[in-house]
Order: structure tokens, then sequence, then C-alpha cells
């Protein structure tokens, strides 16, 4: 997974400026007279105060972002589909952030598809836009590239009537180390949220990877098998004699596991998906990946399994030799 989003620092203006003038007062004390000096104590003494508030503040708001974080987190933890995933990450960044607008895009290439959305306020979540280019020089570009939390005052005409026109903040989500989704909120925010924001969504990339992962697999494996009968006639019922010549469910699972044992998990995935008959799109669709990630991985597979297309990748695997 590529490095989490790296979130600007924050800086409280107020503290810095207090730091300020307790180093001026500290300074100007080593010559005052005895008068100005008492004067200079009181203010010391205040801002003092000022500033050990403003610390146990700081801490509290650090706290409660910490807290915050981990709620949303755990809200992610038996989320079922990708489908659910994205709502529920939706939410939590709503809650999180403390926003009433979020907007989850699926990336493809420089191609933006909104999957989900959230309007806190009732009766005021309009359709999803359709999908819309990603321009060169966008805070979204920006964000994408430098993987980290950034904000705009220019929201793109497609995503208004979701966000609104008070400004936005927005941060990849990265899927097996590529940035696969946008995630926006209607709002600019602070530094403590949009670190908040950024640590998310780190997380939110990992629970991609991982979730539904048994499912999927069931469901990969559902279509695999019902592939395999396609291939080897056995929906149809077997002539006299036919019986010891027609493979059986072991023979296919044993050549299944022969034909991925080379690959890396995700790239099993991947050829489970090819064999049932997925273009890129679907299979990008189905493991949260961009098509030019899928394409990557489709390459290297080929290789691996010492074929020159997907035809003949299927071959092997219905070729009785394999």
């Amino acid at each position: 997974m590529a490095d989490a989003p790296h979130p600007e620092p924050h800086t409280d203006e107020n503290t810095t400026d207090t730091d300020r003038a307790i180093a001026d007062i500290l300074s100007e004390m080593r010559t005052a007279a005895p008068a100005r000096s008492t004067e200079l104590g009181r203010l010391l003494v205040d801002l003092l105060d000022r500033r050990n508030a403003a610390d146990a503040t700081r801490s509290a708001d650090i706290g409660a972002v910490a807290t915050g974080i981990d709620r949303a987190v755990r809200a992610l933890d038996d989320a079922a589909s990708s489908a659910e995933l994205m709502q529920r990450a939706c939410e939590r960044v709503a809650e999180l952030c403390s926003v009433d607008k979020v907007v989850l895009s699926r990336l493809d290439g420089d191609r933006m598809i909104p999957v989900a959305a959230l309007s806190t306020a009732p009766g005021t979540m309009p359709s999803l836009p359709s999908e819309f280019g990603l321009p060169d020089g966008s805070p979204e570009a920006d964000a994408i590239e430098t993987n980290t939390v950034t904000v705009g005052s220019h929201i793109p005409a497609e995503l208004r009537e979701l966000l609104g026109a008070n400004g936005f903040t927005t941060v990849p989500v990265v899927v097996d180390g590529t940035a696969a989704a946008l995630l926006h909120v209607g709002a600019v925010l602070d530094g403590s949220r949009r670190h908040a924001l950024g640590v998310f969504a780190e997380v939110l990339g990992g629970h991609f990877e991982r979730v539904g992962l048994e499912s999927r697999r069931e469901r990969q494996t559902a279509l695999l098998r019902e592939s395999a009968r396609r291939w080897t006639g056995d929906d149809a019922p077997p002539s006299h004699g036919a019986l010891d010549l027609a493979p059986s469910q072991a023979d296919r699972d044993a050549a299944e596991q022969r034909l991925l044992e080379p690959l890396t998990e995700r790239e099993a995935d991947v050829v489970r998906l090819i064999l049932t008959g997925a273009s890129n799109s679907a299979i990008a669709a189905e493991l949260v990946i961009t098509v030019d990630t899928v394409k990557s991985h489709v390459k290297r597979i080929l290789r691996k399994l010492g074929a020159t297309n997907r035809a003949e990748l299927i071959a092997k695997y219905q070729s009785p030799a394999r």
C-alpha cells in the first residue's frame, strides 16, 4: 500500500502569537526598570495561563479526533460488500469531519465515477452524476499526484449539487498501491480535521483491499465452476460410458490450484474473474482497482502462465493436459 496521505501540518496562529509575545516579554524584562518588570511579570503570567489553556484545548481536540477516527474505523469492520463499505465511509467521514456533504468517486484513468454520497439534511440527496473527466492541475489531480489531503474553492460542476458551493476538501483512497477513489467533503477543513480525513482514507484503502474477500472468492469460485461445467459439458447428462471421462470437481479444483500457483493473491483474483469472461472494467469494479492496474496484472499473469492472450489463458484451463 502506498504511504498514507500527508495532511498539512496544523498551525495554531493564536499559540504562535502567544509564544512570540512571551519571548518578547522575557527579552524586555532583562533590561526593564523595576516598575516595568512588575508590569511585564503580570503580563507574562497572563500569557502563560492563556498558553496553558490553549495547550489543554489542543490536547482535548487531539483526543477527540483520535476517538473519532477509532469510532469511524470500527464502523467499517463488518461491512459485507464494497457498496456497503462505500456508503458507510461517507457516513463516517461526515461524522468525523463534522460536515454534512460527502461524495466518494471511483477513479478510472482520468475519469471520476461518483459511486456513493451522503447529505445529512433530510430529503436533500440528489442522484449521483455521470462520470466526468479529471482536469489537469485541479485540486483532485494534485491530491492524487502528491497523495495528500487537498482543499479547493472551485467545485467541479458535476458535484456542485452534491457538495454545495462553499469549497471542498479531497483525499485519495489508495488501493493496491494506486489511487482508486477520491473522497470529497463539502467544506474547507481545518488542520486537525484534515489530519483525521487523511488517516481515515488510509484505513479505508486497506478495508477496500480486504472487505468481502471471503464472499468475493465464493462468488468467483461459483462462477469459475459454472464456467468449468460449461466448458466440459457437465450441464448435459453424460452419455453411457462417459462417466469415467468427465472431470470431477476435485480434478477441476486441482487444475485451478496448479494454474494459479505461480501468481500472487491479487493476480489469482484477476485470473478467476478472467476465466468467467469478465472485462477489464468489470474486474476493476469488482476488485476496487483501476482499469490500468487490471491491465498491469493481466500482463504479468500472461507472462507467468506462458500465455499470449486471454483466449490462450482460458484454453490452458480448459485443456485436459493442464
